[in-house]
């Protein structure tokens, strides 16, 4: 499971989730509280808000071609940068201190 900050000024909402992933995605289905989407090398991908906090689980189709899955890729990430609004860059320098200061 990853878990996503928001920048300041982005709010962590159902509503604001829901608009995204439409956006984004297209359909969702949604189990309580938790958004499921299915999109090209995304055979699953379960999002749900923990107070300012995206959380997500995902399962890939990992026999999907190049171009599939890096076209899912740049989808996922220009959702996750609209819907928090930190870059991939960014994000992945949030993970890497959240890691160091756990060990």
């Amino acid at each position: 499971m990853r878990e996503y900050r928001f920048k300041r000024g982005f709010k962590p909402t159902n509503e604001r989730l829901e608009e995204m992933i439409r956006k984004h995605f297209g359909d969702f289905e949604k189990d309580g509280d938790v958004y499921i989407v299915r999109y090209k090398a995304i055979e699953e991908l379960k999002l749900w808000l923990d107070g300012k906090t995206l959380k997500a689980e995902s399962r890939t189709n990992p026999d999907v071609d190049d171009s599939t899955a890096l076209e899912t890729l740049r989808t996922y990430n220009r959702f996750l940068d609209e819907l928090t609004g930190y870059t991939a860059k960014e994000r992945k320098k949030h993970m890497m201190k959240d890691v160091e200061s756990e060990g």
